[in-house]
C-alpha cells in the first residue's frame, strides 16, 4: 500500500479504490432538498418565535421590577444583568422576525408573575427560578415545533442561557445543589407556555 504519493504528485489508486468509487450511489440534488428545512422561519414559526419574543420581553420587565422594588441586596447586579440577558434575547428574536416581532411583552404572563418578583431576594429569586424553568420547558417545547433552522438555532441558544439562570437563581436563593437537587434539576412539573396548534 502506498501511503505517500509519488515524487510527480500522483498517486496510484487500489482497486478496492476503485470499486468504491463506482458502486457508491448517486443521489439527485431533488432528492436533498425534499429533506432540507427551510432556513428562514415558516408562517407557523413566526407566530412560536413572536411569542418567545414576548415572553423574553415579560422576563425582562419582571427582572426589572425586581430591581426597582429593591431585590438583589449585594446581588443586584446579578438581577440587571438577568434582564439585560432576557432584553438581549428578546432583541436577536427581533432581528430575526423583522417587522413580525410584536415588541411588547406578555401582559397576561405579567400581570399573573409579578407579585413575586418584589423587594425580597430570596423570594424574587425562587420565582425567577421558577419563571426560568418554565422557559426553558417552553423554548424546549417550541424547538420540537419549528421547521426554519435560523429560528431553532437561536431558541437552542436562548435555551442554553435560560437552562444556567435556573441554577444560578437556585443558589442566589441559598439553595443547595445537595439538599435542593430537585431545584438544580427537575422540569418535569412544569408546563410549556407556548401557544398549541
Amino acid at each position: 500500500m502506498e501511503l505517500f504519493g509519488r515524487l510527480d504528485g500522483s498517486r496510484r489508486t487500489s482497486g478496492f479504490e476503485r470499486t468504491l468509487v463506482s458502486t457508491t450511489p448517486v443521489t439527485s440534488t431533488s432528492d436533498k432538498s425534499a429533506a432540507t428545512p427551510p432556513r428562514r422561519p415558516t408562517p407557523a414559526d413566526i407566530e412560536l418565535l413572536a411569542f418567545a419574543q414576548a415572553a423574553e420581553l415579560t422576563a425582562r420587565d419582571l427582572y426589572e421590577q425586581a430591581v426597582a422594588e429593591g431585590a438583589g441586596g449585594d446581588q443586584i447586579a446579578s438581577l440587571v444583568a438577568l434582564a439585560a440577558h432576557h432584553d438581549a434575547y428578546a432583541q436577536s428574536l427581533s432581528a430575526l422576525l423583522g417587522t413580525d416581532a410584536p415588541q411588547s411583552r406578555n401582559d397576561e404572563l405579567f400581570s399573573s408573575l409579578k407579585s413575586g418578583f418584589g423587594s425580597d431576594t430570596e423570594s424574587t429569586a425562587l420565582a425567577a427560578h421558577e419563571l426560568e424553568n418554565t422557559l426553558v420547558v417552553t423554548h424546549t417545547d417550541l424547538l420540537g415545533r419549528l421547521d426554519g433552522t435560523e429560528g431553532a438555532a437561536l431558541v437552542a441558544s436562548i435555551l442554553i442561557g435560560e437552562s444556567r439562570h435556573c441554577a444560578a437563581l437556585a443558589a442566589l436563593a441559598g439553595k443547595s445543589p445537595v439538599d435542593d437537587i430537585d431545584l438544580f434539576l427537575t422540569t418535569s412539573d412544569v408546563e410549556s407556555l407556548a401557544p398549541q396548534a
